[in-house]
């Protein structure tokens, strides 16, 4: 990205904004994990998306008459002290170069009780947490319906850096293949996704991996990863590399030892035979309300073929969890609308699942689907999932 990109989204929201109205965006400060030390800071991503910068505190206000907007970006002020134990502060001229803001001024020449007492509208990115709201954060309005409006729908740019960060997940994926046997520990595949994504450029994880073999896959959020690898049992990975702010969402269920047991392939293929049919509904104009109704179908279906369902049983037992999610910055991106309905540019997931708590086994398959006017694009269609292909790789 470079300076046109958040200029162009900065003009896109002042084109938003209603005259005679203020819009204050904030970085974030860093959040105290002992007396000595800070956890990882990571910018707000629609700070980020505005401004290019990741540095903590930052706070963009853009203030729109209706005459004329103005742009300001407030960053810390230089402070020798402090920059020899934690390394130099952005200067007003890289600010600028990055954001493409001429109007850079110090976090000291803030002074939001003068926008307080103007007469303008004052909306405030309320996405940022609670605990790091400014007091006056309650009198404002609310910026995220016009955030979440702009972020939906990706620019070519913003794709082709999921594209990478897709491509960078897939190398871990490939990479546990080689490890998913039995005896291995759930975290130490988990230590590998993430040395393998680093090592290949990403930024990190988009979040917590999941490596929940046998009882544990169905536990949707399951993060303990502390379990040993048994004969016979599969291992539902869900993890993703996170490259320059952007976020790969995948889910890919391996059997342990490289061979998928009877009633593991027959649970699997019912997923997968599923998925397929559930990605073709993705089209322009489709809402996912209408897909996550069709999923629940479709997954009944399919899983009463297996044979493995519990009699008296209803999809209810099996899938509890929704079909899919806006991708972007956020892993679940800002729009959580189930109503939502498919634009050419938006980037969702398209995950069914079929969970048997009572039979210690579960399987979700996750790509990343682009929506465009020809039809759903599966921009994760380059990692393997059919069985014949994840076993091979795994011989």
């Amino acid at each position: 990205m470079n300076h046109t990109f958040y200029e162009k989204k900065r003009m896109a929201l002042e084109n938003m904004l209603p005259d005679n109205s203020i819009a204050i965006i904030m970085a974030g400060k860093e959040v105290a994990s002992s007396l000595d030390d800070n956890y990882p800071f990571y910018a707000n991503n629609n700070y980020f998306y505005l401004t290019g910068i990741r540095e903590p505190e930052g706070v963009l206000v853009i203030e729109k008459s209706d005459i004329e907007t103005t742009e300001v970006l407030y960053i810390r002020r230089s402070d020798d002290d402090r920059e020899k134990w934690i390394g130099r502060y952005m200067t007003a001229e890289k600010a600028a170069e990055i954001s493409g803001i001429t109007n850079i001024r110090y976090l000291d020449q803030f002074a939001p009780e003068l926008l307080l007492a103007s007469s303008h509208t004052l909306f405030f990115d309320q996405t940022i947490p609670d605990h790091q709201k400014p007091d006056y954060a309650n009198a404002c309005d609310d910026l995220k319906p016009f955030l979440v409006r702009l972020r939906l729908i990706k620019e070519p740019e913003e794709i082709e850096l999921m594209q990478n960060a897709i491509s960078i997940t897939a190398k871990g994926i490939d990479a546990l293949c080689d490890i998913t046997v039995p005896g291995a520990k759930e975290y130490e595949l988990a230590a590998l996704f993430e040395y393998i994504i680093k090592d290949s450029g990403a930024d990190g994880t988009a979040f917590a991996t999941i490596a929940a073999s046998g009882k544990n896959a169905p536990i949707l959020h399951y993060v303990e990863n502390s379990d040993t690898l048994l004969e016979d049992t599969m291992v539902l990975f869900d993890l993703g590399a996170k490259y320059q702010g952007y976020a790969a969402d995948i889910s890919r269920t391996l059997p342990a030892g490289g061979k998928f047991s009877e009633d593991g392939a027959k649970l699997y293929n019912a997923v997968l035979t599923a998925q397929e049919k559930i990605m073709d509904a993705y089209r322009v104009g489709a809402s996912m309300n209408d897909i996550q109704g069709f999923s629940r179908d479709v997954l009944w279906e399919e899983g009463l073929k297996t044979g493995l369902f519990a009699e008296q049983s209803s999809i209810d037992d099996y899938y509890y969890h929704g079909i899919g999610h806006s991708l972007g910055m956020d892993t679940h991106d800002l729009c959580v609308d189930r109503n939502l309905t498919l634009e050419p540019g938006m980037v969702v997931t398209c995950e069914p699942g079929l969970y048997l708590a009572h039979r210690d086994m579960g399987v979700r398959i996750e790509d990343d689907i682009l929506i465009t006017e020809d039809g759903p694009v599966n921009l994760s269609d380059m990692i393997p999932k059919t069985i014949k292909d994840i076993e091979a790789r795994m011989r």
